[in-house]
């Protein structure tokens, strides 16, 4: 009987051992790049804070109409932007924040302070509920630039009323204790508002649009906004306006105001953006 050879097994060709460890090491780097990659966490604001004008600049002087838009635009552009800013900031950290919560991890300290406060600006108490969490999303976000610039020009003069220039108050923002601002001079017997006075433009930039972003009168804006930003749609103050019915007593006609003098003053407006852009 022929003596059958005996079988080995095949030994497959070094490339693909080389291949094996190869995939081995490039699993292992992954897995140690993922043990040591910084997990999401809310960090400070870094943004520069601009220097705050302790006192509104008086343009009166300026008797050229077009000069006087853009000294008073090129005062406010830097203030407007800086707290836009500072408002994705904060809706950022609750991005993250959220987005830790709802994969079951727990916020630390330092962190739930942080969302806490800002929770507690923007007129809510943690912890939040999920209605609540839709509230606040709602609430913090920026306000279009043309209408903050807009509403400053209408309700100031283009900064030279009593009230801007006294108060630093470019946005005709009321407060009801004795001393807290300057008493109207035709405030209707009975009334007990003043007009706020701020330290600063950067304070009356600041108390506006919390104002315009927590007030029940200015829900309306907000459901507009939030639509808009739901389905990735830029935001104007055109878009925005029709929530400021309740701004004035003149309610309809202030709206058709303030957007007539975004259409009219988008120029000035574009002139100062690229201005601003050309210096930094």
């Amino acid at each position: 009987m022929p003596r059958t050879a005996v079988e080995h097994p095949v030994k497959p060709p070094l490339i693909f051992s080389f291949l094996l460890a190869l995939s081995l090491l490039i699993a292992m780097a992954a897995l140690i790049n993922e043990w040591l990659a910084p997990k999401p966490s809310l960090q400070p604001f870094m943004g520069t804070e601009v220097d705050p004008l302790k006192q509104m600049p008086d343009y009166s002087n300026i008797s050229h109409v077009p000069w006087r838009k853009e000294a008073f635009f090129n005062t406010l552009l830097p203030l407007v932007l800086y707290e836009n800013q500072r408002i994705q900031w904060q809706r950022e950290q609750l991005q993250i924040a959220k987005s830790l919560l709802d994969a079951g991890q727990e916020l630390v300290a330092s962190d739930q302070e942080l969302v806490s406060e800002i929770a507690k600006y923007y007129a809510l108490d943690w912890p939040l509920s999920e209605n609540e969490w839709v509230t606040l999303m709602r609430r913090v976000d920026q306000v279009p630039l043309d209408l903050v610039l807009m509403q400053a020009a209408n309700e100031s003069a283009w900064g030279t009323s009593r009230f801007a220039q006294q108060g630093n108050n470019l946005f005709g923002q009321w407060c009801f204790s004795v001393g807290c601002g300057l008493v109207p001079e035709q405030r209707v017997p009975g009334m007990n508002h003043e007009v706020r006075r701020f330290a600063t433009v950067l304070a009356s930039v600041q108390a506006y649009m919390r104002n315009i972003n927590t007030h029940r009168a200015y829900r309306q804006l907000r459901t507009i906004r939030g639509n808009l930003r739901a389905v990735d749609a830029e935001i104007t103050g055109i878009d925005l306006a029709p929530g400021l019915i309740s701004y004035s007593e003149r309610r309809q006609a202030y709206v058709d105001e303030v957007i007539s003098m975004i259409r009219s003053n988008q120029e000035f407006i574009e002139l100062a953006i690229k201005s601003l852009s050309s210096e930094e």
